[in-house]
């Protein structure tokens, strides 16, 4: 009997056998508005916004302090340890754990990309929670002030005058209006209360600038999202070399010409360049350091040049696997040797071109060879190596390599940003919300006139705004002014600092 009735109890409390009763077991549910308010407070708020700007300016700084590897490099083994061989007489043993850090791309890794969406998404926060603020000040600013206000404020003044106060409320309108400021009656006493401001749209100025700052880093994101840049193209003369990146373009030099001062710097170098599409000219011009050639967005800029051997690389059954020039655009530690990286197409292999630098006769390599080390592209141990004459081979794991000549080449930076035209935007609504700001300051002034005994006027005016030279010189010469205008003898004022 005691047991029916206790489960009769139970059931009357939960209303349901099957729910629980103190509700912590229960579903919890969240109002989609009641979350999106949650995020939008959190991003809002000053301290998570100091926090993302302090971490950006950690991550420039860490790019600014360390070399940043060109754009793709990384992602190729070779290139990739081609570049860090360069880096390492300035890091020493610390190179491969700064690389492992991921210092030598910091403005291209996933961290840094995401904390630029997050700070973007702060500053909107910001802008936005800021706005309503604004459009109120600017378009229904508080026209009422007490008593005390005229005492308190930062600057304030006060004179008396024999007009009325009627006559005394024109002539500070048509002042007013005659000096381009704004002008509003507020028809609660005690007297006659004016407001008085100019370039009251002055302060949307700060959200023009965090607009024009998410702008900018919204051109940036657009530009690696979707553009490439790629510092390390080369191509040897003569050889035509596919761009890659999608463009479905072909660029050819057909001749490059350097020139030098008397003392032995540069004094110009000029690619003949042509372009192709599927078999077509689309553009050609002689590229210097200045005079990039640009087709269809995509950028050629004149970079660096120097020395390419040519090797020709075929399989067992005499097909050519490759036939271009291999560019020795890095040098060994000592500066003995120049060397070039090739990744053979369709092999898991690896080849290493050898010269001698410039100036150097005892590496073993004499003018006119180049030395070539064939290694698997996982490993460190060669499969085979040998000094070659011009014309010479040499077959190693079932292919042949031969050296053909000694050929300049040219180092272009090409590159595709479609942000450019945001990150221009970006930076005109960012310089024109820093001149609203700076330049256009929004000064308010607040006017109260009452009746004396004699039949005539008193006049205060006063303002809270953040005092500046320039505005208490102007608020001093607008109750000058005024003062004159109705030809008061002597006056009183009680600016304060």
């Amino acid at each position: 009997m005691s047991l029916d009735t206790d489960e009769r109890a139970g059931s009357a409390v939960s209303g349901k056998g099957d729910e629980p009763i103190d509700g912590l077991d229960g579903t919890v549910s969240v109002a989609p508005g009641q979350l999106f308010g949650s995020i939008y407070a959190f991003f809002y708020n000053k301290r998570v916004g100091l926090v993302l700007i302090l971490l950006t300016g950690l991550f420039a700084l860490i790019g600014v302090l360390f070399p940043q590897a060109p754009s793709g490099v990384l992602d190729d083994p070779a290139s990739k340890q081609a570049w860090l061989e360069s880096v390492r007489p300035t890091f020493g043993g610390w190179t491969d754990i700064v690389a492992t850090l991921g210092f030598f791309s910091v403005f291209s890794s996933i961290p840094f990309v995401v904390l630029m969406v997050l700070l973007a998404t702060s500053t909107l926060a910001c802008t936005f929670h800021r706005v309503p603020l604004l459009y109120k000040t600017a378009f229904h600013p508080h026209t009422r002030v007490s008593a005390e206000f005229f005492n308190r404020a930062r600057l304030a003044s006060s004179f008396t005058s024999p007009v009325p106060v009627d006559a005394m409320v024109a002539t500070i309108k048509a002042d007013a209006r005659s000096n381009r400021v704004r002008v509003i009656e507020d028809e609660r006493g005690p007297g006659r209360n004016l407001y008085t401001d100019k370039w009251h749209l002055a302060p949307f100025g700060t959200a023009v600038a965090h607009v024009g700052m998410v702008v900018i880093m919204a051109g940036f994101l657009l530009s690696s999202l979707t553009g490439f840049r790629d510092d390390q193209f080369t191509l040897t003369i003569g050889h035509p070399t596919e761009v890659g990146h999608g463009t479905g373009l072909v660029a050819e030099a057909k001749s490059f010409t350097d020139s030098y001062y008397d003392n032995g710097t540069p004094k110009d170098y000029v690619t003949d360049l042509v372009l192709t599409r599927d078999g077509h000219q689309v553009a050609r011009q002689e590229v210097r350091v200045n005079e990039p050639l640009t087709y269809d967005g995509v950028m050629f800029h004149q970079a660096y040049f120097g020395i390419a051997a040519v090797m020709q690389v075929t399989d067992a059954q005499g097909q050519v696997v490759f036939h271009d020039g291999v560019p020795l655009e890095w040098t060994t530690q000592d500066g003995s040797m120049t060397y070039g990286v090739l990744d053979v197409p369709g092999h898991d292999l690896e080849l290493f071109v050898i010269g001698s630098a410039s100036g150097r006769t005892d590496t073993g390599i004499a003018p006119g060879q180049m030395r070539v080390e064939v290694y698997p592209s996982d490993g460190d141990v060669p499969l085979g190596t040998a000094i070659l004459d011009q014309g010479g081979y040499v077959s190693v794991d079932g292919l042949t390599y031969t050296f053909e000549r000694e050929q300049q080449f040219t180092g272009l930076l090409v590159k595709r940003d479609p942000g450019t035209g945001v990150v221009w935007l970006g930076s005109a609504l960012l310089v024109l919300g820093t001149c609203l700001t700076m330049f256009l300051r929004h000064h308010r002034i607040w006017f109260r006139v009452t009746e004396t005994g004699d039949g005539g006027s008193l006049v205060q005016l006063a303002s809270p705004d953040r005092q500046d030279a320039t505005f208490a010189r102007r608020f001093d010469e607008i109750s000058a002014r005024l003062s004159d205008k109705v030809s008061v003898p002597q006056g009183r004022s009680n600016a304060d600092a």
